[in-house]
């Protein structure tokens, strides 16, 4: 299964290549900015943040003594399945298994994986109106050579998509979690969708689990719940900016667009229907950022230096833990 987004993720960068070639290449040797191992460190940086965030949040949601070892096998396992399956799909539905293995009480495991798809679809849902307050609307979907309509609908379907399915974890979270299974029952009782009825079930056995579970949660939990996926994203989403700023010194109103035009592009790769959006991330990456890349041949780089913090480096963890963890899972029911 990894070997397909890598093939995906091949096209897409051999694509860019014969791009570039055929439109010629520009004189001139590839020039970096002074200090620009400043930048490249940061990159380093932040994708080490970025997965402390994680492994923060899965430590306070969990209520345990979870090992760092532990909270990494989790963090990491649940970036792989991401990685390998449909980012609508994404790796949720195995957080689960993982979490459980670790120690964790099935239904404590639940109420965490179904808290954090709800914090993680809140912060991309608020973030949207927060961007259009700090950048107008003209120049985030409408710049010169930044995108194409087909990307603007995209990201519309996407947007919505995650707003209703936001709405649905909000109701059964925190409003009223019995209704809204009936309700589940009702719809997936018709025909064309009862093949899914068992699933949908599920889900909605799993929000009014995690309504109980969080019910009595203190205020500073919900405080640091929010600065983590907040640290989970923001972090994920300056790594691009900071492999730009190794060729282009980029000021502070670019550095908010890079950031900005990058939310875009996870929401259009939520659709997008290959394993973690391989290929056509790398592809879209250059109509989204490509104005803030002065060489054009550096496209390649950067974009792969982006792909390998935030994409393949969860493919080889997940290829080396897998095996070790899958073996511990079955000495563990040998034991049971």
């Amino acid at each position: 299964m990894v070997i397909w987004p890598i093939l995906f993720g091949l096209i897409g960068v051999g694509y860019m290549l014969w791009r570039e070639m055929h439109n010629g290449i520009p004189e001139g040797p590839l020039a970096v900015v002074d200090h620009w191992w400043v930048f490249a460190i940061l990159v380093v940086v932040f994708m080490l943040c970025k997965d402390f965030s994680g492994m923060y949040r899965l430590r306070v949601m969990s209520g345990a003594p979870l090992t760092f070892r532990q909270l990494y096998r989790i963090r990491m396992l649940y970036e792989f399945t991401s990685a390998v399956t449909p980012s609508a799909a994404g790796g949720s539905s195995l957080e689960v298994i993982f979490i459980h293995r670790e120690g964790i009480k099935i239904s404590r495991a639940t109420s965490m994986t179904v808290l954090a798809l709800f914090l993680d679809e809140a912060f991309m849902v608020l973030l949207f109106p927060l961007l259009l307050l700090c950048i107008p609307y003209s120049e985030l979907f409408t710049a010169e050579g930044a995108f194409q309509h087909g990307y603007l609908w995209a990201f519309l379907i996407g947007y919505i998509m995650k707003v209703v399915w936001l709405a649905i974890l909000f109701i059964g979270i925190f409003c009223n979690p019995t209704i809204l299974a009936k309700i589940i029952g009702f719809i997936f009782s018709i025909k064309f969708l009862r093949r899914y009825r068992s699933r949908a079930l599920r889900t909605a056995v799993e929000l009014r689990q995690c309504a109980r579970e969080i019910r009595h949660e203190s205020f500073g939990y919900w405080i640091r719940m929010m600065l983590s996926t907040a640290g989970i994203w923001g972090f994920r989403f300056l790594i691009a900016n900071m492999a730009i700023m190794i060729f282009n010194p980029l000021s502070l109103s670019g550095n908010m667009m890079c950031f900005a035009r990058q939310y875009i592009l996870g929401i259009v790769c939520m659709i997008v229907p290959t394993p973690g959006g391989s290929g056509f991330a790398e592809v879209m990456f250059d109509g989204f950022l490509g104005e803030y890349i002065p060489f054009k041949m550096s496209t390649v780089l950067i974009t792969s230096i982006w792909r390998l913090c935030t994409y393949y480096y969860y493919l080889v963890a997940g290829v080396i833990i897998l095996p070790q963890w899958i073996g511990k899972s079955k000495l563990l029911r040998k034991k049971v």
